[in-house]
């Protein structure tokens, strides 16, 4: 690892990008899901809600979406880990959005976010690089972290 991400400090390898440690992320998730699946011991699509919003949110220039969506993820997430949202009503608030009008991704005229952090205090290489065991708990805590960090900031444009 040669480089970090200007979004989020990740260390990136040399000639990739930070998308390429998010490719390693979904496919630890494979993993860990094959796991779950044979203890029993967990809710997957938990965990993948918590890696791609996270991944998300600490990525706005690179993944593109509008302000509204990034405003509308935050809040689902911050919904979704105090327990006032469940997957399945995230589910259907997306559907209806997504069948309107509502555009998630930006025009070259929109507005790009970039959040004022200087340090997060957990980036996607601290979850993949731990592997399988604990996986659950880590994306959780990157979640968590991600809300309390942004909890003290302003979006800039």
């Amino acid at each position: 690892m040669d480089h970090t991400c200007p979004e989020c400090g990740a260390p990136i390898p040399a000639g990739g990008t930070c998308r390429d440690n998010f490719n390693a992320l979904l496919l630890l998730e494979y993993d860990v899901v094959a796991d779950l699946r044979a203890t029993a011991s967990g809710n997957g699509e938990v965990a993948h809600f918590y890696a791609v919003s996270s991944y998300v949110l600490q990525h706005p220039d690179q993944m593109n979406y509008t302000a509204e969506a990034l405003a509308g993820l935050r809040q689902t997430l911050v919904d979704h880990l105090a327990g006032r949202r469940n997957l399945e009503q995230i589910r259907r608030r997306v559907r209806r959005a997504a069948n309107g009008t509502q555009r998630i991704t930006r025009r070259s005229s929109d507005e790009v976010i970039r959040w004022p952090v200087e340090s997060w205090p957990m980036n996607v290489v601290d979850v993949v690089g731990c592997g399988v065991k604990g996986y659950c708990d880590r994306v959780t805590a990157w979640a968590s972290s991600i809300v309390r960090t942004l909890d003290t900031v302003k979006a800039q444009s």
